[in-house]
């Protein structure tokens, strides 16, 4: 656009909805205001006669006067229009004004004015500049989530390798000869041991589900085995109270279910045990019904005790973290007070409700809804359904009087087993454990020394340990998977034999081609028990694998 002259006082620029201004480009060849409309005038709060005949350097001195003038004389040298954000320092807020500054020419060729419009972008910038703080702090948030998955893992597998030394150490104590008072003495260490693993699970299932970690594996199982099952391994601790541990599962109900077995098998868990710790006297009673009327949980799960009740006013924060009914009592019971707010949580999960009624010295009732839904003769993978153990190991366990050599520990006698195990303590476990079994043991230190054994010398079982130095369980797994298939060679069982005991890595064991998962630390009962089955040749369910 070209024009010789502008006239004064520039009217027509009243009415103009944006913010405009004028720069007359004087002989010195500086551009200086020469008019700013109204819109203008609001934004940077100026009259006619602060502005007229200055400079953008006399006007707003320092670095924002600065800038404006170069800007301003950028346009001129390069004769060419020019968008740019400034920021203008006001009486009030600051302002972020986008403008846009075009040249004009008189007929001779020469830039004599400027004109600009400018637009005020501060909301937009302030918008921008939140959603970005927004994204960075959920970045860190995600970060710091990560970091704390990361060091409760770490955690978990640096306390349960030195747990599974403590642990079997004392199991093998017990199986000495031992006066009545070394006896009371193994015994504590052994109950106190439990007892801390105990916390330490229930701390890292209480981290996984504020940090939104739990994920569901629907699948069949048998609702019944697994109410048996769970009555089996907590009959012991009811009968050494003294009190009675009831299950009623109606034989009219369906037995088979699709639904993550391992969060039911948890919730069930949880509550009766919680039932057995508070009830000095009596009975505690599980109970299944299933309504199909019932619109959206048809399943109901109740365990009801005798117990010493909870008071009214304690009902409002019954399922809070690290909460206990009977404040005076949390030095006489134990537990770090998560379990009804991790099975709460579990419950809420599924998409289910848990309620309680309780009247103080005459018992409690805990009232699970599940929307979980029977298992149809059509519904694909009906032959899928199993018991949710495949063998009585579990069931072992809760009875105090079973001994590991039950299982006939003879049946292992010359069976090459390869142990890749880098702790030395854990070695002294596993030598002492297994000495009167027959097997023949290897030991590997490192994942490198594991693949290079096993290809000198086929082994007919392996128990791999996931961290260890030089090369790690899963990549030694995939190594020997690899020289198997080049070979022509049976696959040997490799047991997962491990302190990470996270879901994932239970996953990851299967993918690299594990056959079964052994958690540290484990009782010499369930090790005996792995090592038969694979060793008869049995097909593993992952019975042993740690629930989410």
């Amino acid at each position: 656009m070209q024009q010789d002259e502008f006239s004064d006082p520039f009217e027509v620029l009243e009415s103009v909805e944006l913010a405009v201004i004028v720069l007359k480009v004087g002989a010195d060849g500086l551009p200086r205001y020469s008019a700013i409309n109204s819109k203008a005038r609001e934004f940077t709060e100026f009259e006619y006669k602060d502005f007229a005949g200055k400079t953008a350097l006399e006007l707003y001195g320092g670095a924002t006067g600065r800038r404006a003038l170069n800007l301003h004389l950028s346009v001129i040298e390069s004769r060419q229009e020019a968008t740019y954000d400034i920021v203008l320092p006001t009486e009030h807020k600051p302002k972020n004004l986008r403008t846009t500054l075009r040249p004009v020419f008189n007929d001779q060729g020469a830039v004599v004015y400027l004109v600009g419009s400018s637009a005020d972008v501060t909301s937009e910038m302030e918008r921008d500049e939140a959603l970005e703080l927004t994204k960075m702090a959920l970045e860190k948030a995600e970060e710091a989530s990560q970091a704390k998955e990361r060091f409760l893992a770490n955690m978990s597998h640096e306390i349960r390798t030195p747990m599974n030394g403590i642990l079997g150490m004392c199991e093998l104590l017990k199986e000495t000869e031992l006066n009545e008072q070394q006896a009371l003495f193994a015994n504590t260490i052994f109950n106190s041991a439990n007892a801390l693993l105990s916390v330490i699970n229930d701390i890292l299932d209480f981290s996984k589900i504020k940090a939104d970690k739990i994920s569901l594996h629907d699948a069949p199982f048998s609702l019944l085995d697994l109410v048996q099952d769970v009555g089996t391994l907590l009959w012991a601790k009811a009968a050494y109270k003294g009190i009675e541990l009831r299950t009623d599962y109606p034989e009219e109900m369906p037995r088979e279910f699709v639904g993550d077995a391992s969060k039911v098998r948890q919730i069930l868990m949880n509550l009766l045990g919680n039932a057995i710790k508070f009830t000095e006297q009596g009975n505690v009673t599980l109970r299944v019904s299933f309504n199909e009327s019932e619109p959206g949980c048809p399943l109901r799960i109740q365990v009801s005790d005798t117990g010493i009740g909870i008071d009214k006013e304690q009902l409002s924060w019954i399922f809070s973290a690290f909460e206990q009914v009977n404040r005076q009592v949390t030095r006489v019971v134990e537990g770090t007070g998560l379990g009804l707010a991790i099975t709460k949580a579990l419950v809420e999960r599924m998409g289910g409700q848990i309620s309680v009624s309780s009247t103080p010295g005459q018992g409690t009732v805990f009232t699970v809804s599940l929307n979980v839904k029977p298992l149809e003769d059509g519904d694909p993978g009906k032959q899928a359904a199993v018991p949710f153990l495949q063998d009585n190991r579990k069931a072992l366990r809760a009875n105090s009087g079973t001994s590991a050599l039950d299982l006939k520990p003879e049946e292992l006698a010359g069976l090459r087993v390869l142990i890749a195990e880098d702790n030395k303590t854990n070695q002294l476990v596993l030598r002492k454990m297994l000495k009167s079994s027959g097997a023949d043991l290897c030991f590997a230190e490192n994942g490198q020394l594991a693949v290079d054994f096993y290809m000198s010398s086929p082994r007919d079982l392996i128990l791999m340990d996931l961290s260890m130095p030089v090369l790690g369980g899963l990549e030694a797994t995939r190594l020997i998977r690899a020289h198997e298939k080049a070979s022509g060679l049976a696959e040997c069982p490799i047991v997962a034999f491990t302190a990470n005991a996270q879901p994932s890595d239970v996953e990851a064991c299967l993918a690299a081609g594990m056959n079964d998962f052994l958690a540290k630390p484990f009782r010499k009962i369930e090790l005996l028990a792995r090592m038969i089955q694979h060793a008869k040749g049995g097909v593993s369910h992952w019975a042993g694998a740690p629930s989410e």
